[in-house]
């Protein structure tokens, strides 16, 4: 690759990408708090790097890094202690042959029919599939989830038997990336489902809320839209650049020195987006404890005293690691924002040079666009960062 005037270059691009389609292919198949638009990720790769570099997403969220350098013909990891963006990462960028889609669907489709066509429950069509009422009624009500205190209190008795039914059916599915993509549409439609208020962003118990509908219905509805998603990537994404998707501490990285040739990401604000907290009923189904993953996770703890300073610490971390696996000469590059916390406004883009300079980067280039459609956090302008090893 010819060498770049990396200040000269991002100069040339609008960042703010006004009215850009973002939604497109899989970038829709989950909501997920904190993203950057693909437009953003796909003209850092361009800038960085070539085809068949490896691309490191140290916070990879919903994956939209990981997406945009399989469709450019990179390879690419994605990192995150978040195990509902490890879940929604690899849905998002791991290709299915439509017939094994279709099966599954069916399938779920078929099983689910003893519940999705009436406003009550309906046991006895269950049979139809294989199963009598009395098997499926057992099941479920011998879950623990059924008396679960939790459970109870977050999802209404109907509600609640419709998603364990659904869980369970999905969990015993033999295609893994099948059952991904059956938990993906079954997140997504936890809110809804649930009793959490709906005006909020913070997962709220709203102790009057209107009866929501039975969750069935809208399952299968998500379920069609995201298996539609995942049949276009057969078309456009490669073996050679499916993404690598791993559960790991981004200030601890299993990977080797000297092995990555860019480094894409956008750290969490501090404490101004509660990952954890805005996944807790998803993070509950698949088992997690959401006050122990907000715990670990880089920026949480966020009512905390200390939350800046542990920030910082893991974030000097962080560099610290980027600058170990990144080959010299490579770059690292970050979106970051500027969050209040307690009050306090916080210029990460300060904080971000003066712990990045010590490692040994140099800042290349450094641009800001609008911080928009952050909900509620209110960022201003957002920083872009480019550093070289």
């Amino acid at each position: 690759m010819p060498k770049l005037n990396i200040q000269s270059e991002i100069k040339k691009i609008d960042w703010d990408f006004t009215n850009a389609e973002t939604q497109y292919l899989t970038h829709a198949v989950h909501r997920y708090s904190g993203k950057f638009i693909p437009q953003i990720a796909q003209a850092v790769i361009k800038l960085t790097t070539k085809t068949d570099d490896l691309v490191l997403d140290l916070f990879c969220g919903s994956g939209t890094t990981l997406l945009e350098c399989a469709l450019n013909k990179r390879k690419s990891i994605g990192v995150d202690l978040n195990p509902l963006a490890v879940l929604i990462s690899k849905t998002k960028t791991t290709p299915i042959k439509a017939s094994m889609l279709d099966n599954f669907y069916t399938e779920i489709e078929e099983y689910s029919r003893g519940f999705s066509k009436n406003e009550s429950l309906n046991l006895d069509l269950f049979e139809e599939t294989g199963q009598s009422s009395d098997e499926i009624e057992k099941a479920v009500t011998q879950d623990f989830r059924w008396q679960d205190n939790w459970f109870v209190k977050w999802f209404r008795e109907e509600i609640r038997f419709e998603l364990i039914a659904l869980y369970r059916k999905i969990a015993t599915y033999s295609c893994s990336e099948c059952r991904n993509i059956g938990f993906t549409a079954f997140s997504d439609i936890l809110r809804k489902s649930s009793n959490a208020h709906s005006s909020y962003p913070n997962v709220m118990f709203d102790k009057n809320k209107t009866p929501p509908p039975l969750p069935t219905p809208r399952f299968l509805e998500r379920l069609k839209e995201i298996i539609s998603a995942v049949k276009k990537l057969d078309d456009v994404l490669k073996p050679d650049y499916i993404p690598i998707v791993i559960r790991s501490n981004a200030n601890c990285l299993p990977l080797p020195d000297c092995s990555i040739d860019a480094v894409i990401t956008h750290p969490p604000y501090i404490g101004s987006i509660p990952y954890a907290e805005y996944g807790i009923l998803s993070l509950g189904w698949l088992g997690h404890d959401h006050k122990y993953i907000d715990k670990i996770l880089t920026g949480g703890k966020r009512q905390s005293k200390d939350v800046v300073e542990r920030f910082r610490n893991d974030f000097r971390m962080i560099l610290a690691e980027s600058w170990r696996v990144l080959r010299p000469g490579k770059t690292l590059f970050l979106m970051v924002g500027n969050p209040t916390v307690k009050g306090q406004r916080i210029d990460l883009c300060e904080m971000t040079k003066e712990l990045a300079l010590p490692i040994g980067f140099k800042l290349q280039g450094l641009h800001t666009r609008n911080g928009i459609n952050r909900r509620a956090n209110l960022m201003g302008l957002e920083s872009l960062m480019f550093f070289q090893k």
